[in-house]
């Protein structure tokens, strides 16, 4: 966290990855893609995923795999017994749907990351809010916004909350940023801060927070 006067514990060390099998057309979705595998080497941080080697989650799986990092690729059975997307990466474990994928998924990570992608990833965020609001799990979950991806959808759960469909404690679950490294920070402030108090901004600019509080 370049340019701040404090610096996180990062305690997170396995992530769980929600992404697509496919490319997209966006080049950003791959080159940040595979900046976010280069950084989660960096940081030692090992990587859950949804099994195969093609796609945005097949970009970062290689990345942090053919580099040294651990991997575990979580995928349903009749899809890891055709290889429709591919042999994983690191070490595969058949589950009998994808509910199970993400619930042994989130038994094994400390953290999530979701990528652009289409239903299926959707399917896979939701019921992690779903699993979180109802207490199933304390897991920060983050969004990497890649150039505005996930705009439309941040603004319908802003909505939600206005006309009280969505608590805005469950809107609190989602973490933003458009950076690699920040949302990285994020989710380590979030799993290292989990309760009420300081926020993230005020934390890393804590020269503002008292310069505002002087005015």
């Amino acid at each position: 966290m370049e340019g701040t006067s404090r610096t996180l514990p990062y305690t997170i060390r396995f992530v769980g990855l929600l992404d697509s099998h496919s490319l997209g057309i966006n080049p950003k979705f791959m080159a940040t893609t595979v900046a976010l595998g280069r950084e989660l080497l960096r940081r030692k941080i090992k990587l859950a995923y949804g099994g195969g080697s093609v796609g945005l989650q097949g970009a970062v799986a290689s990345t942090v795999f053919t580099n040294g990092g651990l991997v575990r690729g979580f995928i349903p059975g009749y899809i890891a017994t055709q290889r429709v997307y591919g042999p994983t990466y690191g070490v595969e474990h058949t589950v009998s749907s994808s509910y199970y994928k993400y619930f042994e998924m989130n038994h094994a990570v400390e953290a999530f990351i979701v990528l652009p992608g289409g239903v299926d990833t959707m399917e896979g965020l939701f019921t992690l809010i779903s699993w979180a609001s109802e207490g199933l799990h304390n897991r920060p979950i983050g969004l990497l916004n890649i150039d505005g991806y996930f705009n439309n959808l941040l603004k319908f759960l802003d909505d939600a909350v206005r006309k009280n469909f969505m608590a805005s404690s469950q809107r609190k679950l989602f973490i933003s940023s458009f950076s690699v490294d920040e949302l990285l920070d994020k989710l380590e402030f979030v799993k290292a801060f989990p309760g009420p108090g300081v926020s993230y901004d005020e934390f890393v600019n804590p020269g503002r927070l008292d310069l505002e509080l002087h005015l």
